[in-house]
């Protein structure tokens, strides 16, 4: 009975400790890194049609989904200044989150031009919702010119990331 009660004291200890009390019964192990990740600019410019953030048990991931395929991108932790300034404008665009990092999506843009006219390709949110996220705070589109799209993702602390692609979405993987 005694052995009972000390194994199930140990294991009741050692889950959180190991990280998998609430994450599914496995440990989470940090990937990727903080360091900046960057891929050179394709000809022909990508259309930004969708942003989404998902999250697993041990990672939140923020996917952006384009037509024609995966633009150029610069993606790098910025301090909250710059993280917080719109493009060409500066104009101070709260994120929330006490570290940024910043996604610059280029030869990218959010609507195709046709002459005088303009049809949006990306129709959603400025600021994406993540609401079950673990470590994203938010995610804020800061940025549309020249050919650059910008996003700020505001996270809980500076955490490890990494990079991967598709035929046509760039996604941010964080934890």
């Amino acid at each position: 009975m005694r052995t009972g009660l000390i194994l199930a004291v140990f294991a009741a200890l050692a889950l959180p400790a190991s990280g998998c009390g609430s994450g599914g019964g496995h440990a989470c192990q940090s990937r990727g890194d903080t360091k900046p990740v960057q891929t050179p600019v394709p000809r022909g410019t990508r259309y930004l049609t969708d942003v989404a953030v998902t999250s697993t048990a041990c990672a939140d991931r923020i996917e952006f989904t384009f037509e024609r395929g995966v633009p150029g991108y610069r993606i790098l932790y910025t301090p909250a200044h710059l993280a917080q300034s719109e493009d060409a404008s500066g104009r101070h665009i709260p994120v929330a989150g006490s570290a940024f990092l910043v996604v610059h999506l280029a030869d990218a843009a959010t609507a195709r031009s046709n002459g005088s006219t303009f049809s949006r390709t990306y129709t959603g949110p400025r600021h994406v919702p993540a609401p079950d996220a673990r470590y994203v705070r938010a995610v804020v589109k800061t940025g549309d010119f020249e050919a650059v799209v910008t996003w700020a993702i505001g996270l809980d602390g500076k955490r490890p990331f990494t990079v991967s692609t598709s035929r046509n979405s760039v996604t941010v993987e964080i934890g």
